[in-house]
């Protein structure tokens, strides 16, 4: 099956500890870029192109999930009520009331496809339907996103986005045909009879089919075939993440674009909506060969048949080897050491030296060349400026006291690495409001009170972070919250995922709620500006922020643009800052500061 879910008994790993494809081309790419983007949690820009990958395929996989037995070609996009989908934003399989497909009447005989240029023609269009909508759907996430980068009018070229998805859906109809000249009988009658996979490729249908409703008789039709050789992909409906496949022991994870599972084959196909004329096009064979590890790991040693990638802008397939059985046993312990050096304990930045790959020149289709790249890798690098083998000259910060204009006094900045996040405290349950908008205020005899803010109902080991029969005077702990002294100097906790309130008992120790420090004072190297912008019923709204980093550690600043004074508009990446009296935020893993009134930006000169 193309996924395979974790064992929530086994998995003592999780799946933000899990190693990927990327991660492992990363690392091979440069250690230290590795280190920077998934220890120091650097976002690179957001440029438009990477947007438009993600609308070209989804609009291909839109159109492969539909039957053109119900959907005439002109009809609106979203002709298909959205998927059923369980409390993990996984297609429901207790899902009991008809399914989108089985909402829509069959259209008449007369309409449908009879042969193969009808049902291309059909295809084409109805992918062009869906091309338009994906795309203006992440032009609004790409505006939303606080690296973006670049201009999508003047970046993204509408024709050649329209070229990719069609060559995409020829590229499929290749598949279509073969099935229509090679099915067997056997299969045929199987499919006819409602047989279906545990994972089924997403149409609009449930799990189960007593026989197929778009079933015909005799020999096989061009319409049959569009449905036998429907490959499976993420349903366009899930959440995003949910349909991997995760290896028996949990350490490693991939997702794949297309798995073709007719004719007693396994095709595994990644879609690419680029010529394949970059470096990355070797990064992508070793990708396919670690889907092939993959698939292998978790059917039983059973290997996949075909590798493919379709390189949508060059209108090319490229056949990747499929590795053997020995290559397989090699890149899985390959796999399972990095995992091991990377993942088990986090590497210090020494562990992950600057030391880059050479550039890889590839033709159209991810042909390889012989012609010398025309940058190195660190000349190419988001993060040149910050790195002691691009630009960077000299140590980074690491707290210390600075004497700041208009303060009489030092500011000791203390080391990122050392900011205390999260914290425990207790108090009684002062009130409470139910509802979707859960909120407790917990007091400290008649003089401190604090807003507990309840942001997430399940805690991450399982269980919910809230009692559910909590009431009014018991003695409660607050563990592991972010805590805050909003812009009214109130006391505010917030529970994510990663905290929790219990119950305490009389007599149990407690940690007075004036314990925990709220403001701080941190040092470091501006690594890149960020910027949200939107509107609300107050008006127009802006949010800047910085992402610093020093020698042990990186932190994200966010405020609102009144918050941050002059300076701001003033700085450069790879300047260094002090910023002053700022808060704790963040959600899980992720942590950020928070701009206040009284939170100050100061630029220091060498």
């Amino acid at each position: 099956m193309p996924v395979r879910l974790p064992n929530p008994d086994k998995d003592f790993i999780g799946q933000y500890n899990r190693l990927s494809a990327s991660q492992v081309n990363t690392w091979k790419a440069c250690p230290r870029l590795w280190y920077y983007e998934k220890v120091r949690r650097f976002v690179m820009p957001q440029i438009p192109i990477l947007f438009v990958g993600r609308a070209v395929e989804e609009a291909i996989c839109k159109t492969l999930k539909e039957a053109p037995t119900l959907i005439v070609a002109t009809a609106p996009e979203d002709i298909y009520a959205p998927t059923p989908l369980d409390e993990d934003g996984r297609p429901n399989r207790n899902y009991d009331e008809k399914w989108p497909a089985d909402q829509l009447l069959l259209l008449p005989v007369s309409k449908w496809p009879t042969d193969k240029a009808t049902l291309l023609a059909w295809a084409e269009k109805r992918v062009l339907m869906h091309l338009a909508a994906s795309l203006e759907a992440m032009r609004a996430e790409w505006s939303k996103h606080d690296r973006r980068a670049g201009n999508w009018e003047d970046d993204v070229d509408i024709k050649r986005c329209a070229q990719m998805a069609t060559n995409g859906i020829r590229m499929h109809m290749q598949e279509v045909e073969v099935c229509y000249n090679t099915i067997d009988d056997a299969e045929l009658e199987q499919w006819r009879s409602g047989h279906r996979h545990q994972w089924p490729a997403p149409d609009g249908r449930g799990y189960t089919l007593e026989a197929h409703p778009l079933a015909q008789s005799g020999e096989i039709k061009w319409l049959e075939a569009w449905e036998i050789a429907r490959p499976w992909f993420v349903d366009p409906d899930a959440k995003p993440f949910m349909m991997n496949a995760v290896h028996p022991e949990h350490w490693f994870q991939g997702e794949y674009d297309l798995v073709y599972r007719w004719g007693n084959q396994i095709k595994i196909v990644d879609i690419k909506a680029s010529l394949g004329n970059s470096d990355r096009s070797g990064d992508y064979v070793e990708q396919m060969r670690m889907y092939a590890y993959l698939w292998w790991s978790t059917h039983d040693n059973e290997p996949v048949d075909d590798l493919e990638i379709w390189y949508l802008a060059a209108d090319a397939k490229k056949q990747i080897d499929v590795p053997s059985e020995e290559e397989l046993n090699n890149l899985g312990d390959e796999l399972r050491a990095l995992w091991s050096e990377l993942r088990e304990e986090t590497p210090s930045i020494e562990q992950c030296p600057p030391e880059p790959a050479p550039m890889r020149s590839f033709g159209p289709g991810g042909i390889a060349s012989d012609e010398e790249p025309e940058k190195t890798r660190c000349q190419r690098c988001d993060w040149s400026h910050i790195c002691p083998n691009g630009e960077w000259v000299g140590d980074q910060p690491s707290g210390g006291l600075f004497h700041l204009p208009g303060l009489s006094t030092e500011t000791k900045a203390i080391p990122l690495n050392e900011l205390e996040t999260r914290h425990t405290v207790t108090g009684r349950v002062h009130a409470l409001i139910n509802g979707p908008q859960k909120r407790i205020t917990i007091a400290e005899g008649n003089s401190a009170f604090a807003d507990v803010q309840i942001k997430a109902s399940e805690y991450k080991d399982g269980g919910p972070t809230v009692p559910d029969d909590l009431e009014k005077g018991e003695l409660v702990g607050v563990q592991n919250a972010f805590f805050q002294i909003n812009y009214k100097g109130a006391l505010v906790l917030k529970v994510d995922p990663f905290a929790r309130i219990v119950r305490l008992n009389e007599g149990d120790e407690e940690t007075s709620l004036h314990t925990p420090r709220a403001r701080w004072d941190v040092v470091g190297t501006v690594v890149y500006r960020t910027e949200k912008r939107g509107a609300s019923n107050r008006g127009a709204w802006c949010r800047k922020g910085l992402m610093i980093m020093d020698e042990n550690g990186s932190l994200k600043v966010e405020g609102w643009q009144a918050d941050w004074g002059p300076q701001y508009d003033m700085l450069e990446p790879g300047d260094k800052v002090v910023i002053t009296n700022i808060g704790i935020d963040g959600w899980a893993a992720l942590e950020r500061g928070e701009m206040y009134r009284v939170s100050r930006l100061h630029i220091l000169h060498d």
